[in-house]
């Protein structure tokens, strides 16, 4: 695994993607409101739907957060012939989305964006993330937040220990190499998790008080 210089553009050209706010201008755009003072102020598709109170924005912000990651994957095929550039330009999609150099700084939790780099590069992360969030929701606590730490966590485990000629098996895109998927992934989780500290946080302090 080797940087080179399309790897690095098509990064840079994903965290420019990713920072696009999506949330923030469909929000503005169709009620006036500046998401980063409303509601969890997260700049995100469930926020846009508790904000607005209207389910199709929320649905058209989250097709539109996960077009950015996958976009930001077509890109890269354009810039950078090599996976790297592919798996680095999802990843900053996904940090693009959740630290937006547009809103300094403030941004979502990244799971739409995620889902679209899955989506174009290899759909199993977000078949095994769907499962792995069921459990998390119906086993441990009713509570979307809970189930997205536990799917993505649990993703990052079973990403790592999935065995290379799987994932081959699964993969959208040529040339595909197993070790940088697997960091891509990894990286993608941390960033997710990363951003759910707080509503997790949160909810452990209403559940002592």
């Amino acid at each position: 695994m080797h940087l080179d210089v399309g790897a690095i553009a098509a990064a840079a050209l994903g965290y420019l993607i990713g920072s696009i706010p999506t949330a923030w201008l469909v929000v503005r755009w169709t009620v006036g409101k500046d998401l980063r003072h409303e509601g969890s102020q997260n700049i995100g598709a469930r926020n846009s739907y508790d904000v607005t109170g209207k389910a199709w924005i929320g649905v058209l912000v989250a097709l539109a957060d996960a077009a950015k990651g996958a976009g930001a994957v077509a890109m890269a095929r354009l810039v950078s012939g090599e996976f790297l550039g592919i798996a680095a330009a999802g990843t900053s999609a996904v940090i693009g989305h959740n630290w937006s150099i547009f809103l300094g700084g403030r941004g979502g939790r990244g799971l739409a964006p995620a889902a679209g780099v899955a989506l174009v590069i290899n759909p199993l992360p977000l078949v095994l993330w769907l499962l792995m969030y069921l459990t998390g929701y119906f086993v441990i606590r009713r509570h979307v937040h809970v189930g997205n730490a536990v799917g993505t966590l649990g993703i990052a485990i079973l990403i790592v220990n999935t065995p290379g000629a799987l994932l081959r098996a699964a993969a959208l895109v040529e040339p595909f190499q197993v070790v940088e998927f697997k960091i891509a992934v990894v990286a993608m989780c941390i960033a997710i998790m990363i951003r759910h500290i707080e509503p997790i946080r949160q909810l452990l302090q209403q559940r002592s008080d």
